[in-house]
């Protein structure tokens, strides 16, 4: 069974180049330990703007003890977080229902992220909303329940995609819309936020 894995990193202002530093070395200890593929980048919008946030993939959780037993020990990571400038502050692990398109394409520059609260995990409305998207902007992504974290609490799912630009962005969204897809979801799914990350690295 696949994973993501969320983390969400908290920096001082006059740390962020160094954290950005850290984080490009963080992602080649994981992928070199395990990890199917990482994504580095910066929130866009909601509460935590300017907070930086890895996103992980891993086919199991073995791979992902190997992983963070590594960079526990790496010293990039100790040398970060002992610079009082450098914490991570949130994270979050997703069980992989469903994956579409190619989430690990080169040309993402954008990730949304849409948290939904639902009774069950609405595959049939997830899989029609996930096609429109990627005809009209999206490039692939992950579907899930949250399984570990502060939303693992058995209603919490995660819906995450990768776009080429803001505009992709705008053009799937009014697709779900005008075909009423985004509509049909809503009755099972209730949103609860949705956010934007710009990927760095």
């Amino acid at each position: 069974m696949a994973y993501t894995v969320l983390t969400m990193f908290k920096t001082a202002a006059d740390y962020r180049d160094d954290a950005i530093s850290a984080l490009k070395q963080m992602k080649e200890i994981s992928l070199a330990n395990g990890s199917q593929g990482v994504r580095i980048g910066m929130m866009q919008s909601g509460s935590n703007v300017g907070n930086f946030v890895a996103i992980q993939a891993y086919e199991n959780m073995g791979k992902m003890e190997a992983v963070y037993d590594a960079l526990h020990e790496a010293p990039i990571v100790k040398k970060a977080q002992g610079s009082g400038k450098f914490s991570v502050v949130r994270r979050g692990v997703m069980k992989v229902l469903t994956s579409f398109g190619v989430a690990s394409a080169d040309d993402a520059k954008y990730v949304t992220l849409t948290f939904g609260i639902a009774d069950d995990p609405a595959i049939e409305p997830i899989t029609k909303f996930a096609d429109v998207l990627t005809k009209n902007g999206a490039l692939g992504g992950r579907y899930g329940p949250l399984t570990i974290g502060d939303y693992a609490n058995g209603k919490t799912y995660l819906f995450g995609a990768t776009y080429p630009s803001t505009s992709a962005i705008e053009s799937a969204y009014d697709a779900v819309a005008a075909d009423g897809t985004a509509e049909e979801l809503y009755k099972q799914v209730s949103v609860q936020r949705r956010q934007v990350i710009r990927i760095i690295g």
